[in-house]
């Protein structure tokens, strides 16, 4: 991150722009960084990992501000489960990753949607 200095001939002092408020306390990734992580987490199913490497960062700082960013946001909700009827639970496997299977437990909305449509 580039952070400007300014100076003032006329009377000597010296600033620099007030970094304060982009980024919350002990973060080291700003506000702006984070919505764009969580967004192309949740809404177009990339990897963190992907996403810690467009933004040049590790993927454990990502991955806890994206955490926090989606509990914040999302399950802090109280009208978030509104409507759920019935709910699946998935588990899955994938064997073709480098370091051996991967196991992942989905938890999926099942309430029929309206007009005939399946969950």
């Amino acid at each position: 991150m580039r952070i400007r200095r300014y100076e003032c001939m006329a009377c000597a002092r010296s600033w620099t722009d007030d970094l304060t408020h982009i980024a919350d306390e002990e973060r080291r990734l700003t506000d702006a960084a984070v919505w764009w992580a969580a967004a192309e987490v949740a809404l177009k199913s990339k990897s963190v990992l992907a996403c810690a490497h467009d933004l040049h960062c590790s993927w454990g700082a990502l991955n806890r501000a994206v955490l926090e960013k989606g509990m914040d946001v999302l399950a802090a909700g109280p009208h978030r489960l509104d409507g759920v009827e019935a709910i699946g639970v998935d588990e899955h496997v994938w064997r073709h990753t480098r370091t051996g299977g991967r196991y992942v437990t989905v938890i999926v909305d099942l309430t029929p949607r309206r007009k005939g449509r399946p969950a």
